[in-house]
């Protein structure tokens, strides 16, 4: 009887089905030199061009001097055609005292008539000395004296206001306070020398990058480069940032703790763990997660180098990083896995501190790249390819384990199990391999060490809590959460993010009101500490546009080139992400209202997967383009967001 994909290999209906998601993905004939150079050439200038006069040269840019009694947020918001104002068009800073210089960009104000000017987000006190407004193509404008403050309107929330030689002085009395800058009538002037310079500095600077990508890009090299290159900025961030500047940190440290003495789980209420409980109530060390046993005994290990615990702990989590990039250098296919951790400043920082969504992204990564890959020693085993017994009962022995820690997770990666079992199928219709009664033996081998792994962790921490834990856990949260928090406090006087739809809210206030979209995509792509440090709006708008684009182009290549099997796993992937996006909501909505991107962690061994699949069929001038795109603007977001802002350790 022919089987499924010998049959489809044979029809010309579907003559790409093994072309780009065929094991045989390291024999990439897109890699070879391009025969038109000169069109990417192009398409590389127009695209740098593009982006240069989008950035740089249609926006005007806003030079602040001022001093301030409070540290806040300083926004400039453009009306669009009916004079509305939004948070879409607006250009933000942080400004605090003891500094006094800032910049920030705006729109193209070549058409407005004014701008509004929010000074701060709090009451405080603040005296702008000089504001200049350029704009490529026109004269600058400035107001420095009290005269020309008189451009500067009140609209709202301000008291009092002096205008004189040194400036504008005003006190803000809302947390809202508003003016309107009339601007001047823009007429542009003729171009100069300058302009061109800049022209022929940006052709130049186009056809230079374009040569320096063609020998970068030939091969996956700039992978784990990059990655390394990650790794020295994680390492700065978990060096000098200061213990719990980051979000639960202190939580996660705890519990770690307390297995640097201990091997057995504790029992709930314990009165040893009492500090370990957050103010929801919630111990992490009753999650169920093997990473608090793991880094315990990890500090052990790395007694001698006398570090602070959280800092020990930290760099856990950067060295789990460093496998994944130092596996990356030795095994070509691993890149791929590596390749979606490069896209956001986000994961960076999850492996900058220590809390568990690390260890989870490390196992699920190592876990697809067993599926994934024909020469891993999964696939090896399962075919039987090693020689000696000894050698299968080893590789048995340590996959077992992996799938063991796998099921020992944070809860959200419990989706990738559907997935994974889904992929495992796929992967067995693609091959079209019949399974011996020794494959089945081995793979039942894998699963039974896996399994057995689970059940001692999972059981023994159960048989320490008399098999009650779970009535257990719902009176320590009773006895140890907040007032707003604490399931004896009454509905309404709860936290206003706990159970908004028991309270009445749609699911339409919760994305138009509370902005539930917006603010998990920027917490998905660059924002740090207790979500109080972010980037600009401009920013998060260039990313979500990049980003788009880049997924696009996978998607649109596998469409194109992928055939019946590949568009089959894109469609999964795809709806299976969705899905997660899904829970999320319900839970924020039905729940408690968590809007942090690293909820989404497990995309990116599913995405992973599909960029291995992929990479034969991808235009690779176009998704490289991008990808180096995202990465240079997660680059910037980490260091001049992340590294700047975060508070540091003492001195």
């Amino acid at each position: 009887m022919m089987r499924i994909p010998d049959f489809l290999s044979k029809h010309s209906a579907v003559p790409t089905l093994l072309y780009g998601f065929s094991n045989n993905t390291l024999q990439d004939d897109d890699d070879q030199p391009s025969s038109k150079p000169w069109l990417y050439i192009l398409l590389t200038i127009v695209l740098c061009s593009l982006t240069y006069y989008h950035l740089v040269l249609n926006r005007a840019m806003v030079e602040l001097e001022l001093t301030t009694n409070v540290k806040t947020m300083l926004k400039f918001y453009w009306p669009d055609h009916a004079d509305n104002f939004s948070e879409r068009r607006v250009a933000q800073l942080l400004i605090k005292p003891g500094k006094t210089k800032y910049k920030l960009r705006v729109t193209d104000i070549s058409d407005l008539e004014y701008l509004r000017f929010d000074p701060c987000q709090k009451l405080g006190q603040i005296t702008v000395k000089r504001l200049t407004i350029k704009q490529n193509g026109y004269p600058a404008f400035t107001l420095q004296t009290g005269d020309d403050f008189n451009n500067l309107e009140v609209i709202d929330g301000i008291d009092s206001v002096v205008r004189d030689d040194r400036g504008i002085s005003f006190h803000a009395d809302t947390r809202d306070p508003k003016f309107k800058l009339y601007l001047p009538k823009m007429e542009k002037r003729s171009l100069g020398t300058h302009d061109f310079g800049h022209g022929i500095t940006l052709f130049l600077l186009a056809i230079g990058c374009f040569s320096l990508a063609r020998i970068f890009f030939q091969t996956t090299d700039f992978i784990p480069m990059s990655g390394a290159f990650v790794l020295a900025l994680l390492l700065v961030m978990a060096s000098i940032s200061g213990f719990n500047t980051h979000p639960d940190e202190s939580v996660h440290v705890a519990a770690g703790k307390y297995y640097r003495t201990h091997t057995l789980p504790p029992k709930v209420m314990s009165p040893e763990i009492e500090h370990t409980y957050s103010h929801y109530g919630v111990s992490r060390l009753h999650s169920g997660e093997i990473v608090y046993l793991m880094v315990g005994k990890f500090q052990q290990l790395i007694q001698a180098f006398h570090l602070p615990s959280y800092l020990g702990m930290r760099f856990f989590n950067v060295l789990l990083f460093s496998a994944l990039v130092i596996v990356s250098l030795y095994k070509v296919n691993f890149r791929f896995f590596l390749l979606p951790l490069l896209l956001s400043p986000q994961v960076w920082y999850v492996f900058s501190y220590f809390n568990s969504d690390a260890l989870s992204t490390f196992v699920s990564l190592i876990a697809a790249y067993q599926l994934a890959v024909e020469k891993s020693a999964l696939n090896v085993l399962l075919r039987g390819g090693y020689e000696h017994k000894k050698h299968s009962w080893t590789a048995a022995c340590l996959l077992g384990i992996l799938f063991g820690l796998l099921l020992l997770q944070k809860m959200n990666f419990y989706f990738l199990y559907v997935f994974f079992l889904f992929y495992f199928i796929w992967k067995l219709w693609m091959d079209g391999r019949r399974w011996t009664r020794k494959t089945v033996y081995r793979f039942c081998a894998v699963v039974l060490i896996g399994a057995s792994l689970f059940a001692a962790f999972r059981g023994v921490d159960s048989w320490v809590n008399d098999f009650n834990k779970k009535e257990l856990i719902f009176e320590a949260r009773k006895k140890y959460a907040k007032e707003l928090y604490n399931p004896n406090t009454p509905i309404d006087k709860l936290h206003a993010y706990l159970y908004m739809k028991e309270r009445g809210k749609t699911l339409r206030q919760l994305f138009q009101q509370d902005r539930f979209g917006e603010k998990l995509f920027r917490s998905s792509f660059g924002v740090y500490g207790y979500t109080q440090y972010s980037g600009s709006f401009s920013y998060y708008n260039n990313v979500r546009a990049i980003a788009l684009l880049l997924l696009l182009s996978l998607l649109l290549s596998i469409i194109r080139r992928g055939g019946l099997s590949g568009n089959i796993l894109m469609t999964f992937s795809m709806g299976w992400a969705f899905f997660l996006f899904a829970g999320l909501v319900h839970h924020a909505w039905t729940g408690d209202f968590q809007a942090q991107g690293r909820y989404l962690l497990p995309v990116l061994p599913m995405f992973a997967i599909l960029f291995y699949h992929a990479q034969r069929i991808l235009i690779k001038p176009l998704f490289y383009t991008l990808f180096f795109l995202l990465f240079s603007f997660s680059m910037y977001n980490f260091i001049f967001v992340g590294l700047r802002e975060i508070g540091k350790v003492a001195g």
